[in-house]
This record gives structure tokens, C-alpha cells and sequence, in this order.
């Protein structure tokens, strides 16, 4: 891809159902998980990093990240 090209975000709705999608798949994995011995262990211990095996909680800290970026820029400028 060129400087000029962006990866293209596709349509508002597409993205919508998606994340749909997403949260769906996770709340099935978390009812699965949350009897686990082990995935408990691992929210005790290290939160985030267990938490992360969740699509939906990789989307939420890709968007944290992309606003403070935005926030940095904005506060140089």
C-alpha cells in the first residue's frame, strides 16, 4: 500500500455487525471460561493479559491506544 492508499474501514453497518459478531463469540467463551479453575487463577494474576484472549477486549485497548495517539497529536500541534 501506498502513503496515499488507506486500508479501507468498510461500511458503518458492516462494522457494527461485526462487533456484534465479536461480543457474541466472546460472552459464549467467558460463560465457558468463567467456571475454569485456571482462567480464574489468571484473571487473579495477571488481568489484562488473561482478559485479552477476548477479541472484543483486543478491539477496546486497539481503540484506547488509537485516542491517546490522537490526543498526543492534537495537544503538539
Amino acid at each position: 500500500m501506498t502513503a496515499k492508499k488507506k486500508k479501507s474501514k468498510g461500511s458503518a453497518l458492516g462494522r457494527i455487525v461485526r462487533a456484534i459478531d465479536a461480543a457474541g463469540r466472546d460472552a459464549d467463551l467467558a460463560r465457558r471460561s468463567a467456571g475454569d479453575p485456571e482462567f480464574r487463577r489468571g484473571v487473579r494474576e495477571e488481568r489484562r493479559k488473561t482478559l485479552s484472549s477476548f477479541q472484543t477486549v483486543k478491539d477496546s485497548l486497539a481503540d484506547r491506544e488509537r485516542i491517546q495517539k490522537s490526543k498526543k497529536r492534537s495537544q503538539r500541534s
